[in-house]
């Protein structure tokens, strides 16, 4: 009994042990969220029990929040105590827990792929929006354009990922109607020389992608419609329709823009014929009358269009295709904040402190579980598992066993005389692995070949 004891002593646990290499007690002094040592709701219990509290059956409650605080302290915290908390010093305090989280180095993988290892670091940014109480329209004001009456408030989460590193480099919640283009600039603080960025269209400023290759700095991005080509020898327009029409797919320099005159490859690859189809369906029907289709437009959708600054010598055009489905990467981390990580199910009464406290609590509990304990199963299974070596975990199983399994990962298993390491490894190789299947490629392959 005295052994296992120790044990879980040991390994207590996943989450203590990430939470005590940030400095809560400094952080939240510095912010004046707790002035003085906290006789019942510190800042380690306020964390763990929001964790608790959003993936337990019940409400997103003050009262259920108070009583996980209680279940950690051992005693009660009456739900007025809590709702005292919810103060700008608290988002204060959030922030600098998000930041110094996001600042945990993790261990880098050594089986990246070698045509990646190229890049020093491997960027991956996106947004996704989160609709919010219309309460909130006037701080975090929605899309009016359909209905100008509505007061839909949405905000928009900025968020860029290391693949390299495996970790969140920065977080940033804005308003919807701060789009991706006027963000797009943002990446110069952190993109330095030698580094790959993955970027969708949103994000497509020709101004940008010439400060990023003045720099030094590799980008892969989808090509936006409209632009001007011009051929990188006689400078003279190219009418790529045309050109596409009498080949199956490209590899070209081209200049692109007058103004900006941006030296890229520019990379058509064609889609199978079913994906271009509905490609074309949804835009002859989009109600928006702006993005009335032309003939080129339409002929140019069977088509996967790219640009990149990335010589061919380090990336052929296949693996810029294959390089490119990395960007998934962040929708399948998107799509675990939706379904398993319930980032959506803010309270509808919540004013904006709250609505803020509850998206920074739930970004401190992203960065700990969903990148943090990914990467702990796998830097250590990954060694004594041979399947999670062969078949890798993935990402949306891992988040699901984590959620459903909250309480046992929070609390730890203090009341089981249990090998906490042997059962996790047993459980995570055989709930979170990908499957095997031969119709298509998934995300730990594309990387692994």
């Amino acid at each position: 009994m005295k052994t296992n004891s120790k044990r879980i002593k040991k390994e207590q646990l996943f989450i203590e042990e990430k939470l005590n290499e940030i400095p809560l007690d400094k952080l939240s002094k510095q912010s004046k969220f707790c002035k003085r040592k906290a006789r019942k709701i510190g800042p380690a219990e306020f964390l763990k029990s929001f964790f608790l509290m959003t993936h337990s059956s019940g409400k997103i409650s003050y009262k259920n929040w108070a009583s996980k605080i209680g279940l950690l302290i051992g005693d009660t915290v009456s739900k007025q105590a809590l709702w005292k908390r919810m103060n700008p010093e608290q988002i204060k305090f959030l922030q600098k827990v998000l930041s110094a989280a996001i600042n945990i180095k993790e261990k880098i993988n050594k089986q990246t792929s070698e045509r990646l290892k190229f890049f020093k670091n491997i960027f991956i940014e996106d947004s996704t929006c989160i609709k919010i109480s219309d309460k909130l329209s006037k701080e975090y004001p929605g899309n009016g354009y359909w209905d100008k009456a509505a007061r839909k408030a949405i905000i928009k989460i900025q968020s860029l990922y290391n693949i390299t590193k495996k970790s969140f480099e920065r977080f940033e919640i804005t308003s919807f109607r701060e789009n991706d283009q006027g963000y797009s600039e943002k990446i110069l603080e952190v993109a330095k020389e030698g580094d790959l960025l993955i970027r969708d269209l949103g994000y497509f400023v020709l101004r940008v992608f010439k400060k990023l290759n003045e720099q030094g700095v590799y980008f892969i991005s989808r090509m936006k419609k409209g632009l001007i080509i011009l051929s990188r020898d006689e400078e003279k327009p190219i009418d790529l329709a045309k050109m596409l029409s009498k080949r199956g797919k490209l590899d070209i320099e081209v200049i692109l823009g007058e103004k900006q005159r941006l030296p890229v490859r520019l990379i058509a690859i064609p889609v199978e014929e079913a994906i271009a189809s509905e490609r074309r369906r949804k835009a002859k029907t989009n109600r928006d009358k702006r993005c009335n289709p032309s003939k080129e437009h339409l002929f140019l959708l069977g088509w996967e269009l790219f640009i990149t600054n990335v010589p061919p010598e380090n990336l052929s055009i296949q693996d810029i295709a294959e390089i490119y489905f990395i960007r998934w990467r962040i929708e399948i981390i998107f799509k675990c904040w939706k379904s398993y990580f319930k980032i959506t199910e803010i309270p509808k009464d919540a004013n904006k402190i709250r609505m803020e406290s509850y998206i920074y609590c739930m970004l401190i509990f992203i960065i700990l579980f969903q990148v943090s304990f990914y990467n702990y199963c796998w830097n250590r299974f990954s060694i004594t598992s041979s399947k999670v070596k062969t078949r890798g975990l993935s990402m949306m199983q891992v988040m699901q066993y984590v959620t459903n399994n909250i309480n046992f990962l929070v609390l730890g298993f203090s009341s089981m005389c249990i090998d906490w390491d042997k059962l996790l490894e047993k459980q995570i190789s055989y709930y979170c692995l990908y499957e095997s299947r031969n119709d298509r490629t998934n995300y730990y392959q594309t990387i692994k070949n």
